[in-house]
């Protein structure tokens, strides 16, 4: 294994982790707080830690190209994080966390569809297994289908149509960009509900509000450079580690102990979004070697 692969790796456990600490003060914020305001303050401190990084990225990167695109995004983005934060909140972190993991799978069901990318019966193959995982989890019929479950889902489907766009906008815009404009349009999209439910942090929760911010901007800033240090194919099989320490901090913070079908179920979807990902770059290497 080389160098590159295991920076790239280390960067996937680092970005894991520092999710599993925000998801942490997420849950105990929840106690004093809508999901909406969450939502809000999150992005909000997020864009505000982003903002040096794209101004120093230079001007181009302060004027998107497909303004159209920025802002579905940022729709997407307010969806994904309000059902992603509600199931936190309301499921065990393992299990949220393992139905997280089907955002490949929902991303490639999105790409043959609406971005009539080829179809091919292994693709559609590895997405029902990635379902079959799913079910595993929540087995439908012989436990009571939760609420919490159904969010995390439903939050996976928007989060694999923001990276399928994020895909897109990656021929147009700068990275920064792609991270800084979705965030800060999700500020005003989260403030319009929350004010409903509206409540003024006390003095201790700022700083936990702040938190949740930067440590999702940072733990982002590790994801991408995990995929861009090392091979796609190596980096993703590690993905699996969020499942880890989802166990581990809602073992000690929250008393959960997570079922036996919920590492069965994520390390089926971990296993088909990581043969996912091989067969993806197999077939990009043969279209670059067809090439003249």
């Amino acid at each position: 294994m080389n160098n590159a692969n295991l920076i790239g790796m280390a960067w996937m456990v680092m970005a894991s982790a520092i999710f599993a600490v925000n998801f942490t003060i997420i849950r105990i914020l929840s106690a004093d707080f809508h999901v909406f305001e969450l939502v809000f303050f999150r992005n909000l401190f997020g864009f505000v830690f982003i903002l040096p990084f794209l101004i120093r990225a230079g001007r181009d990167s302060l004027i998107p190209k497909r303004p159209g695109l920025m802002g579905l995004r940022g729709v997407l983005q307010t969806f994904a994080l309000m059902f992603w934060y509600y199931a936190l909140i309301v499921a065990p972190f393992a299990t949220a966390t393992s139905l997280s993991l089907l955002e490949p799978i929902f991303a490639s069901v999105i790409a043959i569809l609406f971005l009539r990318e080829k179809s091919t019966p292994a693709r559609w193959v590895v997405v029902g297994l990635g379902l079959a995982g799913s079910l595993i989890i929540i087995r439908p019929g012989f436990e009571s289908l939760s609420v919490g479950a159904l969010s995390a889902l439903a939050s996976a489907v928007f989060w694999a149509g923001f990276l399928i766009i994020g895909k897109v906008q990656t021929r147009y815009d700068s990275i920064v960009a792609i991270v800084a404009y979705p965030t800060l349009i999700v500020v005003p999209l989260a403030l319009i509900p929350a004010m409903f439910v509206w409540k003024w942090p006390e003095p201790e929760h700022w700083l936990l509000l702040c938190a949740t911010g930067i440590l999702a901007s940072t733990a982002n800033i590790a994801f991408t450079k995990a995929y861009k240090s090392g091979d796609v194919t190596a980096i993703s099989p590690i993905s699996f580690v969020r499942l880890i320490f989802a166990a581990i901090v809602g073992y000690f913070f929250f008393s959960e102990i997570p079922e036996i079908w919920v590492w069965v179920g994520g390390a089926i979807i971990v296993a088909a979004g990581s043969y996912l990902v091989r067969m993806e770059a197999n077939a990009a290497r043969k279209i670059d070697a067809d090439q003249p």
